[in-house]
């Protein structure tokens, strides 16, 4: 089957008079701009898979930390679908025999990103994080920033490059088709492949953001430790951090943590939901709330997939105060 090509993905609809929540956004954004003026890469990319049905594409879910484990998400996604949908047998052993090949019970997976089985075509895509930096600092979370009530991993997001965007998303996306990794920290493979889907992919689009809490450390050093899918349960995942994980931790090491360490590290949980900003203390330590904004590259035959070198991460480089 020949699927359609995709329209308008280097282009970007500029809209003067945008519905009013988008307006309130984009001034936000302006404002922050403004304030962190610079692009900063915040770590390696995310994967996951992405379908397209007639002109239409689809995220299927992201947060995989490489392109296998896309492949397994994916998998999981067919196999499901099969039995939710119930097609033809035909289709459903098609479904099947991807999935075991992704996924297969025993041997190597399939290392292969595109699949087209009946009129949906399968991708796994690549997604690009960064953060805006001013002042030796990252973005903060903004007030339209809530977390998302609906699905994660963005399932079911719409790929639309040509949806109307205001005047500060345009300059956003504007900045980031040339966006790479900074010159020193990847191997030369890396920036001469960003350097590639610049060209073969320049098409940009803005994707939900995540959040990461960072220990601000005294030498100024900024520490991540946890995250989430918005504001409030990056925080919440802080506190699990001190009362789920440590004990385990601890427990694993084989030095049980004492009574008094227990109630200690519910004593910050307990400060650390009470904050409602994004800076805060607990423990003596101070924490930060970090905007982890997310973008995916766009070409002629629809979004980006993994390049060569995606199966060897790359880490975020510290940031310092000041």
């Amino acid at each position: 089957m020949n699927f359609p090509l995709m329209h308008g993905y280097d282009r970007i609809d500029l809209v003067a008079d945008i519905d009013p929540v988008a307006a309130v956004r984009d001034r936000e954004l302006g404002e922050r701009i403004r304030e962190y003026p610079k692009l900063f890469p915040a770590g390696s990319p995310d994967f996951g898979f992405a379908v397209q049905s007639g002109t239409r594409w689809r995220i299927g879910s992201v947060g995989a930390s490489d392109p296998e484990g896309a492949r397994r998400s994916l998998a999981a996604h067919l196999r499901r679908s099969a039995d939710e949908e119930r097609p033809a047998p035909e289709l459903a052993r098609a479904m099947a025999d991807a999935a075991g090949r992704l996924d297969p019970e025993e041997g190597d997976q399939l290392a292969k990103d595109e699949w087209e089985i009946g009129e949906r075509r399968y991708r796994v895509i690549r997604i690009e994080r960064f953060t805006l930096i001013g002042g030796g600092a990252m973005e903060p979370p903004r007030s339209t920033d809530t977390d998302p009530g609906g699905p994660v991993l963005l399932r079911d997001h719409p790929i639309e490059p040509l949806a109307p965007a205001g005047h500060w998303e345009t300059q956003l996306r504007l900045n980031l088709v040339e966006f790479r990794p900074l010159p020193g920290t990847v191997p030369d493979i890396v920036q001469a492949e960003a350097a590639h889907a610049i060209r073969s992919h320049p098409g940009v689009i803005l994707l939900p953001p995540t959040f990461t809490v960072v220990e601000i450390k005294e030498d100024g050093a900024w520490q991540p430790l946890t995250g989430g899918d918005g504001p409030v349960e990056a925080r919440g995942n802080l506190a699990a951090h001190f009362t789920r994980l440590m004990p385990l931790l601890r427990l694993h090491q084989g030095s049980p943590a004492s009574e008094a360490e227990l109630a200690e590290w519910e004593r910050a949980a307990e400060e650390i939901t009470a904050t409602d900003g994004y800076e805060f203390a607990a423990l003596g330590r101070r924490f930060r709330t970090v905007r982890i904004s997310r973008m995916m590259r766009l070409g002629r035959d629809g979004p980006e997939g993994p390049r060569p070198s995606d199966q060897e991460r790359y880490g975020m480089p510290a940031v310092r105060e000041g």
